[in-house]
């Protein structure tokens, strides 16, 4: 295989065999481990070096991803079979930059979704070929999200409303959730006037519904950002006509 990006920190030719099995995530623990599992998102803690291997890593799972190069199941467990009536939407942000692509919203899932759901040593799943049992564009998809809007008010439809998504942490909410998640690193700023009068167009679809975010659910991780709740907090232009 050719990889067409440049790489500095890593030589993906060297993993190729092993994506090639089917429990990849098995032989690449230490690697996973280290650079997605444990890692809390904290980007000041780490070296420029530690994040640039990191995202080489990512970017060679987008590649090998696209070239077909990883191994993964063409059958498995349909999830989806435990779809409830949608009661909650939960709100997340990528904690990405704005031009992230969704191939890489994509990478990230199969490694810190699905990877360590199968890596689990007491499950039944434990080193079988992962499986999704989502497509998006006619590929197994492994994004967490129902939605995906970017910076410009433009938006990705990756699930099905009888889908679940693997998104909040919360197997019961997952199954009765819708998820949406700004295209953006919003740790301490707001979404773009234009995003939210999307998510807020989106929302009107599923009336009835509790609107949280992320940390409520999960106290542990600050998605979608710090600015969300609260009296100022940008959950109320969800809920308002009036962006501000």
């Amino acid at each position: 295989m050719e990889f067409k990006e440049s790489y500095k920190y890593i030589k993906p030719e060297d993993y190729i065999k092993q994506f090639a099995v089917t429990d990849w995530y098995l032989q690449l623990q230490p690697e996973l481990q280290g650079y997605f599992y444990r890692y809390d998102g904290n980007k000041e803690k780490k070296s420029h070096a530690w994040l640039a291997k990191r995202s080489e890593l990512v970017k060679m799972v987008c590649e090998l991803l696209e070239a077909d190069k990883i191994a993964l199941g063409s059958f498995g467990p349909h999830w989806d079979e435990e779809r409830k009536p949608i009661e909650t939407i939960v709100i997340h942000h990528s904690s990405t930059p704005p031009e992230t692509s969704l191939q890489v919203i994509n990478a990230l899932g199969l490694i810190r979704l699905y990877a360590p759901f199968y890596s689990q040593k007491e499950g039944e799943h434990f080193g079988k070929p992962i499986w999704s049992n989502h497509f998006y564009k006619s590929r197994e998809t492994f994004i967490a999200y129902h939605y995906i809007i970017r910076k410009d008010g433009s938006f990705e439809h990756t699930l099905q409303d009888n889908q679940i998504g693997w998104h909040c942490g919360n197997w019961h909410l997952n199954c009765r959730s819708i998820a949406i998640c700004f295209l953006d690193d919003l740790k301490e700023r707001r979404p773009s006037k234009k995003a939210l009068r999307t998510a807020r167009e989106i929302i009107k679809k599923y009336p009835n519904c509790d609107i949280l975010g992320h940390k409520e659910i999960k106290p542990t991780t600050t998605c979608p950002g710090n600015l969300f709740v609260g009296k100022e907090g940008w959950r109320n232009n969800l809920l308002s006509e009036n962006i501000v």
